[in-house]
């Protein structure tokens, strides 16, 4: 590991580079953030590609392959007048007639349909939430975190009232993310509910297709029983681009929230391998 660059240090077209050479498609990520944390989790987890970083990163140019092969193909002019008697008695002598020679066999055809399954095996989904002060903006905390196929899913939505505080869930081509449960902490939510007009959470959800912010799930003072939410039932193949937002209804006016914590697990579409 030790030819490898610091991540925090890469330009993003060396993030790419290092991404690609581990076979994870980044054409999804929108913020450097998202590269970095996929590039350290490949590190972690994945076996270190054939080729190092260097070889990766700044491939020799072919002109000088060019320029050796060419110097290489010149000899020296002596040698052919050398030759020059021995060929011409060579050419009046009958010439060996070649023996047979068998084909070789053709390579095997590469299945696309099995480097789109490795691609999307070391495509992991991303979930990012940028934790804001408001009213001024500022950004005070990230919560950033990617999950292989196969990997289960658990993030943590720090609470808001602001449709911008929402979570990106971005979903590779070729990769599914379930949403099963969500829940809150019962101790956390009842300090909150102390508050004055303060009436529950909501989980919150948009797409690609449909912009706007929708419940799934709302807990309410009154109204829910418990704390746990168990049947989502929620399945999202990529590519795809989510929000999600846990939405604080009433009460966030004295700057408290909550957490709410969504569960579920990634998996290869195999729709799309069949």
């Amino acid at each position: 590991m030790s030819d490898l660059p610091d991540i925090s240090s890469m330009k993003l077209s060396e993030l790419k580079s290092e991404l690609k050479s581990y076979g994870i498609d980044s054409s999804t990520f929108a913020e450097k953030s998202e590269f970095t944390s996929a590039l350290q989790n490949a590190r972690n987890t994945m076996p270190r590609p054939s080729t190092t970083y260097r070889e990766v990163e700044q491939p020799k140019p072919e002109r000088e392959e060019k320029k050796s092969s060419s110097s290489s193909s010149r000899k020296p002019s002596s040698s052919s007048q050398r030759t020059s008697s021995s060929s011409s008695s060579s050419s009046r002598r009958p010439a060996p007639t070649p023996a047979p020679t068998t084909a070789a066999p053709a390579p095997p055809t590469t299945n696309p349909i099995n480097i789109k399954k490795l691609t999307a095996m070391r495509s992991p989904v991303t979930a990012f939430q940028q934790i804001k002060e408001h009213p001024s903006q500022n950004i005070i905390g990230e919560r950033n975190n990617s999950f292989l196929p196969g990997s289960p899913f658990s993030f943590s939505l720090h609470g808001s009232v602001q449709e911008s505080d929402s979570a990106i869930i971005r979903i590779p081509d070729g990769v599914c993310l379930k949403m099963n449960c969500a829940s809150v902490q019962r101790k956390a939510m009842d300090e909150y509910l102390k508050q004055k007009g303060s009436i529950g959470v909501s989980l919150r959800l948009s797409s690609e297709e449909n912009p706007e912010m929708l419940p799934i799930w709302t807990f309410a003072r009154d109204r829910s029983s418990g704390y746990t939410m168990s049947g989502l039932g929620l399945r999202v193949c990529g590519p795809r681009t989510l929000r999600l937002l846990a939405f604080m209804e009433m009460g966030y006016r004295s700057g408290q929230s909550v957490d709410v914590h969504v569960f579920g697990s990634v998996s290869l579409n195999k729709d799309a391998f069949d």
